[in-house]
């Protein structure tokens, strides 16, 4: 997970088409945090049952 947090950034600033777009980010190493209160999925229903975590993560739930 490691190189990734260091590579988003550059490549989310290279792919930029305007530097007005480039301004606006940062080349600073993005974080994680790995949730322990996450109930265990069962057999077949971890495809929706992640789309469910993401859509709760994003809006802060």
């Amino acid at each position: 997970m490691e190189p990734f947090l260091y590579m988003v950034p550059y490549l989310l600033v290279e792919c930029t088409s305007s530097d007005e777009q480039r301004a606006q980010y940062s080349l600073e190493p993005f974080t994680y945090e790995r949730p322990t209160n996450i109930p265990p999925a069962r057999a077949g229903d971890c495809g929706v049952y992640i789309l469910k975590y993401i859509k709760c993560h994003a809006l802060g739930i």
